[in-house]
């Protein structure tokens, strides 16, 4: 690639630069890969870093330019989290062979069908897979919290006890102990049982 600064793996916009290309009127052009769609396209790198290429021009990129225009919503949380929902997707599938198999339903595609089934989002919360082995679709789907969010997480120790079932942190607050502390001694075979007559 000589003096041509390496920009392979990087994002601008919608844009997931792939590889150099060649160089055409003495910019560097490159094939960049469209996070909406996944379609592919050549960019120059001085389209890239301003800004004035920021997808491929996909019907995907006209219906989110429709939602901003019809709905005036760019800007508010519930769109964020529609827009960068899409966005993650694309992103993973680079960067996480597990999360790049999820998926958004087709039916998420149209902002007005989100905005529909999720309603308006909730000061403090984001979208969230109550089962995070599945997708992004409508019966998987909540706002929550942080804090609720964190609990759901697929690495976090799930003990149940007398048909109670908590993650760590949570028997942590009920026992009086300390989260990593009992992480360490239930994957370690002790019971709950057990911790509580220590």
């Amino acid at each position: 690639m000589g003096k041509v600064k390496d920009i392979s793996g990087e994002v601008f916009s919608n844009l997931l630069v792939l590889e150099f290309l060649e160089i055409k009127n003495t910019n560097s052009l490159w094939l960049c890969k469209c996070l909406l769609c996944s379609e592919t396209t050549k960019v120059s790198k001085p389209n890239l870093l301003s800004g004035n290429t920021k997808d491929c021009g996909c019907k995907k990129s006209e219906k989110i330019s429709n939602a901003i225009r019809t709905h005036g919503l760019s800007k508010t949380p519930t769109w964020n989290s529609w827009f960068k929902m899409h966005r993650r997707i694309k992103e993973g599938e680079k960067h996480s062979k597990i999360y790049g198999q999820i998926t958004v339903c087709e039916e998420w595609d149209s902002f007005d069908t989100f905005l529909k089934d999720m309603g308006e989002r909730p000061k403090g919360t984001s979208i969230d897979r109550i089962d995070n082995t599945k997708g992004y679709y409508k019966e998987n789907c909540r706002w929550a919290t942080p804090s609720v969010q964190c609990r759901n997480r697929g690495n976090n120790v799930m003990i149940t006890h007398n048909g109670e079932t908590l993650c760590a942190k949570d028997w942590g607050k009920k026992l009086g102990m300390c989260r990593s502390r009992i992480s360490k001694k239930f994957k370690e075979g002790v019971s709950i049982e057990q911790l509580l007559n220590e």
